[in-house]
C-alpha cells in the first residue's frame, strides 16, 4: 500500500488555521460588538473563541497526523484499494472498468506545496486520493487510464472470440 504525500499534514494544518482564524475574527467581531450593545451577554465572545482553540489543537494537531497515518492507497492490475478512517476504518475496492472519470484536483494552497488530488468517478460513488506530489499524481492519472484502457480492450477482444 502506498502512502500520500508527508506534505499532506502541513496543508490540513493550514486549511485548519485559516478556520481557526475566521472563528477569532467572529470572536473579535463579537467582543467589540459587546462594547455597543450592553444586551449582548458577555460571555458569548468565548463561543467562537473556544471553537477555534478547538480547531487548532484537534483538527490542526491531532487529526492531520492520523489521517496521514491511516490513509492508504493500491492500484492493481485489475482495481484501485484505498484504506482510510481515523476512528472509523474504510476499505473500497473499486474494479477499474466501473471508473468513468479521473480528475485531478488543485487549490491555490496545494499549487503552491505542488500538490493534486486524484477523484475517480463511478456509477455510484467518487473516490478521492488526497495531495499526492504533482509529478506522481500525473504519472498515476496516467496509469491508471492505460490500465482501464488495457482491461477494456482485454474484455473487448474476449467478447470477440
Amino acid at each position: 500500500m502506498k502512502r500520500i504525500s508527508p506534505k499532506a499534514i502541513k496543508l490540513w494544518r493550514i486549511r485548519e488555521y485559516i478556520n481557526a482564524g475566521v472563528w477569532l475574527i467572529i470572536a473579535a467581531a463579537i467582543g467589540i460588538a459587546q462594547i455597543f450593545f450592553d444586551w449582548l451577554p458577555s460571555w458569548l465572545f468565548l463561543i467562537p473563541a473556544a471553537a477555534a482553540i478547538y480547531i487548532v489543537i484537534v483538527h490542526a494537531w491531532i487529526i492531520p497526523k492520523l489521517r496521514y497515518k491511516y490513509f492508504r492507497y493500491k492500484v492493481l492490475e485489475d482495481e484501485i484499494r484505498i484504506h482510510s478512517g481515523i476512528w472509523f476504518k474504510s476499505e473500497k475496492a473499486v474494479p477499474l472498468y466501473r471508473v468513468q472519470n479521473i480528475d485531478t484536483t488543485v487549490g491555490p494552497i496545494m499549487k503552491r506545496m505542488n500538490l493534486k488530488g486524484i477523484s475517480l468517478q463511478t456509477s455510484a460513488e467518487k473516490l478521492y486520493i488526497p495531495e499526492l506530489e504533482t509529478d506522481k499524481a500525473d504519472r498515476l492519472r496516467h496509469d491508471i487510464r492505460n490500465l482501464i484502457n488495457k482491461n477494456m480492450s482485454k474484455q473487448q477482444n474476449e467478447g470477440m472470440l
